[in-house]
């Protein structure tokens, strides 16, 4: 025994591949999804109100947690 494990790591066992990889390659998204936005050009003071209150007509509540974690994204 010279202090090595025997057989594979999960990471090379292909039963335990990473399975949102594998789901997001399965899935079809619009082409406007890759087109890159330049955020300096955005300004958030005015889409912040916006932002607010459609989360709050899809949450159907006010959740400041929920917000704010849209906002830092």
């Amino acid at each position: 025994d010279a202090g090595f494990f025997k057989g594979t790591s999960a990471e090379q066992d292909s039963r335990f591949a990473n399975k949102q990889k594998k789901l997001l390659k399965q899935m079809k998204f619009p082409d406007n999804i890759e087109t890159k936005v330049d955020m300096s050009k955005i300004n958030l003071d005015i889409m912040k109100p916006w932002i607010t209150r459609r989360l709050e007509e899809l949450l159907g509540l006010e959740d400041d947690v929920v917000i704010e974690y849209v906002f830092n994204q």
